[in-house]
């Protein structure tokens, strides 16, 4: 009968421990899966906990059901969440001595202040009953205070900014204070693995806040290229209303003079003042028309600056009125990908010098779709990771424009394809057209590596 009540008390606190170790895998990481799967996934995380937990670990072999219960807490956070490695491991060794310090401290503090040794508190079996549960329940209370003071960081596809090896330092710290409990007299080592997990709590929080500043100051360059990109739109469309009212100002004076040609008979004047008028008409109004103003914005203007940087910007789209896209996302993907391609023209020879932006809507897609592909000629670039370090001198805001690029995509669930290949970067996306995109829509779907030139 006391085996069985010792069995009943040990799987409940496997029960809160494991409930413990969730909420703080939950607090710092955002999942992944939901319903039958993730239902099916932690089952098989429990049980596998509970046969470490009963296996036979004697000879000194406890420290190897320790490390196993880390492993698992890596594995299932690696299968179920969005989680580096490192960050998981770090988590997966803090939650695990984090919800394990409760079961000898409680005890000790209870052999303090009653005055008993452990043998004394382990076998007044009404007492270590209920000291049992309290414990239990203290390590289910530590999870649930560090789920509801820290929430996970957004989903992202950066890279760390925290050197990876620094964050495998301190839990391998904790395994060894903690092969120290098990190997020698845990009195002497208790005190130390306690302060190391204060310290890991502290770094896992200082990391995180790294990471939170840094995509906070990418929010923020993010909003200045917004606002870059809608004042280029704005000057654009200002400059063609102008030029437009200076071309109907102009052809209303040629309309009068060949009206007063004909009139007179002179036809074959009338056909050399046509001649010169095209001749004299070097610059179209409007490069590009869409029936789309924010595109046939953008587009019109990246054509005037490729002009001017004497790069040949060739466009083939269709008619883009129908298009429900938010207008600053479009402009803002079109935007930095022409950038980006008349950046990489600029160096080479003349001959070189050209992109070519398709951009064409597919209404009888179900959903209908965008259709985006820029090419154009490059020096070589090799491709690590789907990423290409930028060679510009403020990597922060040169590189975040294909950056954001990916982001808005991932919003859409946007399929890309981006490489280089014979002398030319490609890029393409199958855009599905809707106007409701949040943060967490979904994930980024790549067909290749992804390019920052």
């Amino acid at each position: 009968m006391l085996d069985l009540w010792g069995n009943i008390l040990t799987v409940f606190n496997s029960l809160t421990n494991s409930a413990g170790m969730l909420l703080i895998f939950e607090s710092f990481f955002r999942r992944t899966t939901r319903g039958f799967r993730y239902g099916s996934a932690l089952l098989a995380w429990y049980l596998a906990g509970l046969c470490l937990l009963f296996g036979s670990w004697d000879g000194g072999k406890e420290l190897l059901r320790a490390v196993g219960i880390c492993l698992l807490n890596a594995v299932l956070m690696r299968l179920l969440y969005r989680a580096r490695w490192d960050r998981a491991f770090f988590v997966a060794v803090t939650a695990y001595v984090l919800c394990s310090a409760p079961n000898y401290w409680t005890d000790w503090v209870v052999m303090q202040l009653l005055g008993l040794s452990r043998e004394e508190l382990v076998w007044n079996i009404p007492l270590y009953s209920v000291v049992f549960i309290g414990k239990s329940l203290a390590s289910l209370l530590l999870g649930w205070l560090i789920w509801r003071l820290h929430k996970p960081l957004p989903a992202t596809d950066a890279p760390p900014r925290v050197w990876v090896p620094l964050a495998t330092i301190f839990p391998m710290l904790t395994l060894v204070a903690l092969y120290g409990t098990y190997a020698q007299d845990p009195r002497q080592w208790q005190g130390t693995l306690l302060v190391l997990e204060i310290v890991d709590v502290a770094a896992l929080l200082l990391f995180d806040r790294l990471e939170r500043s840094a995509m906070d100051r990418e929010a923020l360059v993010a909003a200045h290229e917004r606002a870059r990109v809608q004042d280029e739109n704005l000057q654009a469309l200002s400059q063609a209303y102008g030029a437009q009212r200076k071309l109907t100002h102009d052809f209303r004076a040629c309309l009068t003079t060949l009206s007063g040609l004909l009139e007179q008979g002179e036809v074959a004047q009338a056909q050399r003042y046509l001649e010169e008028l095209k001749v004299r008409q070097t610059e179209r109004i409007l490069l590009v028309n869409t029936h789309n103003a924010a595109i046939d914005a953008i587009l019109n203007q990246k054509g005037y600056a490729a002009g001017k940087r004497g790069v040949d910007l060739r466009f083939r789209v269709n008619d883009l009125s129908a298009l429900r896209l938010n207008a600053v996302d479009v402009t803002l993907v079109l935007g930095n990908l022409l950038d980006n391609a008349m950046e990489a023209c600029a160096g080479l020879p003349e001959r070189d010098r050209w992109a070519e932006a398709e951009i064409l809507y597919h209404a009888q897609g179900n959903p209908p779709s965008l259709s985006l592909s820029v090419v154009n000629p490059s020096r070589p670039v090799t491709v690590t990771d789907g990423r290409v370090a930028t060679t510009k001198p403020d990597p922060l805001l040169h590189g975040f424009g294909l950056q954001n690029v990916r982001e808005i995509l991932e919003r859409y669930q946007a399929e890309f394809t981006c490489f280089y290949e014979n002398g030319r970067f490609v890029f393409s996306v199958d855009w599905p057209d809707r106007d409701d995109a949040g943060p967490e829509a979904g994930t980024l779907r790549s067909r290749h590596g992804f390019l920052r030139s």
